[in-house]
């Protein structure tokens, strides 16, 4: 089964459990019906989800073999369509890898659920499936199997061929949206926007009062609505003159009062916690009080308060289900948190440099870093000469600096 396949073929199941349906909508006491969709036409919603789905989807994914110590990372195969050449290259023929892992991040943010599908074909692929078509089911063997429902019919796969990744999980089955712990705060900024807007579409007129000698009929007062809102409405309009004839004995605007003034300006204090829901910081909103922490350290806490979570729940899910029960003994799958890290040429640098003195890695890992040519005689590792080796038994060992060969490391 190809992507198109998998994706126009998809109908919307009769689940009985209605936040799996494509378009519901959790009710609110605002009145506002919040839906992942409408959702992300909040400013901070949008920005938090697709912040944390880019940065994610930007480093790497990669699979490593642990031998006697010695760590190799296992090389994308096209010919093979190895697991690595699935994730780092090409998941399937229509996708790439950014594509691929921002797509399960965006389910996974507003439903609570991704799945990556590997069908056992001969032309190995991957395929992120909608949330919204896939329901997990336990047996009484205790066997998890995906029940997905395509245009043909409903069909179980089998867990060995499904990555699942879920948040906010209560029973270890199925995950929750953030939606359904922010949809009272999202509906509230929803509510927000919506007054705004209105009052923006008056021309910042709220309403006014209009007192006419006599009596005026249903439909005389229609009109005189009508004549109003036309002079008024909108931001061509504001702050122009307003004519009236001699019928009018009484005119007044209505002002905001100083508690709708202040309902307005809370959005603000609104976006804090829909960003807290995310776990997003606020500086990447530019809000918050100015950090005087180093670009750098504000880095390694995003990565570590709210994106790691996210990663490490993959890497462990890829251990299960991307690698085979003998494979899980030496080999593994980790994101490269470095690519993420990166920081300005002066630091990385500095970094490269004390990595490569303190022989952490070899001269080519370092030249590989910045994207340069192998040396020749550059897969050695360097020390300062004036260290020693202390034994088991506390024996000391200087560290001779002719004792290693620049050309074969021994």
């Amino acid at each position: 089964m190809i992507l198109t396949n998998v994706i126009k073929n998809a109908v919307t199941p009769n689940w009985t459990r209605p936040e799996l349906l494509d378009g519901y909508a959790y009710a609110t006491v605002s009145g506002q019906s919040v839906s992942p969709e409408s959702a992300k036409r909040i400013a901070t919603v949008y920005r938090c989800a697709n912040a944390i789905s880019n940065d994610i989807a930007k480093i790497p994914l990669q699979q490593f073999i642990s031998n006697a110590g010695q760590i190799e990372r296992v090389k994308p195969d096209g010919w093979r369509r190895n697991n690595a050449y699935l994730v780092e290259v090409q998941p399937n023929r229509a996708q790439i890898p950014f594509i691929l892992k921002k797509t399960a991040l965006m389910w996974l943010l507003f439903w609570g659920n991704s799945y990556i599908w590997s069908p056992p074909n001969r032309y190995r692929e991957m395929f992120v499936l909608p949330s919204n078509i896939v329901q997990p089911i336990i047996g009484k063997d205790g066997q998890i199997r995906y029940r997905v429902q395509f245009s043909t019919g409903p069909e179980d796969i089998p867990a060995v061929e499904m990555l699942h990744n879920m948040i906010n999980s209560t029973d270890g089955v199925t995950g929750k949206s953030i939606l359904t712990y922010a949809r009272e705060t999202i509906g509230s900024k929803q509510g927000a926007n919506e007054a705004r807007d209105k009052l923006n579409a008056q021309g910042m007129m709220p309403g006014a009062m209009v007192h006419f000698e006599g009596e005026l009929n249903k439909e005389a007062r229609k009109k005189v609505q009508e004549s109003y809102s036309e002079a008024v409405s909108g931001t061509n309009n504001a702050g122009r003159l307003l004519v009236l004839d001699g019928k009018v004995h009484d005119f007044k605007t209505i002002p905001i009062s100083a508690a709708d003034a202040q309902f307005l300006q809370s959005s603000q204090a609104t976006d804090v916690d829909i960003a807290n829901f995310f776990e997003f910081p606020l500086y990447k909103l530019n809000m918050g009080k100015e950090s005087y922490n180093s670009n750098e350290q504000q880095k390694m806490d995003y990565l570590e308060g709210t994106l790691d979570p996210y990663m490490v729940q993959w890497e462990q899910a890829a251990q299960v289900r991307w690698l085979s029960t003998e494979e899980q003994a030496y080999s593994y799958w980790r994101f490269n948190r470095d690519a993420f890290l990166r920081t300005d040429a002066k630091t990385r640098s500095e970094v490269i440099k004390n990595r490569l003195l303190s022989g952490q890695i070899e001269i080519n890992e370092a030249r590989s870093i910045e994207d340069m040519t192998a040396h020749p005689g550059g897969n050695v590792l360097l020390i300062p000469s004036n260290m020693a080796v202390m034994d088991r038994n506390g024996k000391i060992t200087p560290v001779s600096a002719n004792s290693v060969n620049i050309n074969t490391g021994s």
